[in-house]
């Protein structure tokens, strides 16, 4: 009997956060995959799980959730959205194609709200670039950042599609010959896989 899927134990491949939220969903490629994420508490506790929000501010939040419950559904359905929407774009990167006009409009007005929240703060004379309103909005706002931040690094051909689950992720490979979003699942259950096939060929 596997393991029961939590997002405590959620494999954190991707490489940057923006791909890691588009691996909350378990396996793209399989028919009815698993959604990691079903609501504003679950998201937190991701945002938990990755430590890309401190626990002050997921405490801040989870008091805004329970007191605004309707907007942390719409909100949470917004971040479900963003996802979707990322994904879209990112592999439409890996095929080498322009995003949708659509898609690109979308990212364009989730960007103008983020950016329209952000701040600088300093530490030790360097600026660090912030969301420090306390506002449920904050969950996408971090990814909309991350996902600017990629595309503006000149590293978007670095992104690359698992071909065994459909996770996304960054190759930091020397040579840029990563293949599996791991090798210790999907990259171990190829090698598996083609022992498998190339044994059985030699009996028969």
């Amino acid at each position: 009997m596997s393991a029961p899927k939590s997002i405590t134990s959620l494999r954190l491949d991707g490489g940057i956060l923006c791909l890691d939220f588009v691996n909350t969903i378990d396996n793209r490629k399989r028919g009815i995959p698993h959604d990691y994420l079903n609501g504003f508490k679950e998201l937190l506790q991701w945002y938990g799980h990755t430590r890309a929000l401190s626990p002050k501010i997921i405490h801040t939040l989870e008091r805004l959730a329970k007191d605004y419950p309707q907007k942390a559904a719409v909100v949470f359905e917004k971040s479900i959205a963003l996802r979707e929407l990322l994904h879209r774009l990112f592999t439409a990167g890996i095929a080498k194609k322009q995003p949708a006009a659509a898609d690109s409009m979308q990212f364009n007005a989730y960007i103008g709200e983020a950016y329209a929240n952000i701040e600088i703060s300093w530490s030790a004379g360097a600026g660090t670039l912030q969301f420090n309103a306390p506002a449920l909005e904050q969950v996408y706002w971090w990814l909309v950042k991350s996902a600017v931040e990629l595309y503006t690094s000149g590293k978007p051909a670095e992104v690359k599609e698992c071909p065994a689950c459909g996770w996304l992720f960054l190759d930091k490979s020397r040579n840029g010959s990563r293949k599996w979003c791991s090798m210790s699942t999907c990259g171990d259950v190829s090698k598996v896989t083609r022992n498998y096939q190339r044994s059985k060929r030699k009996k028969t």
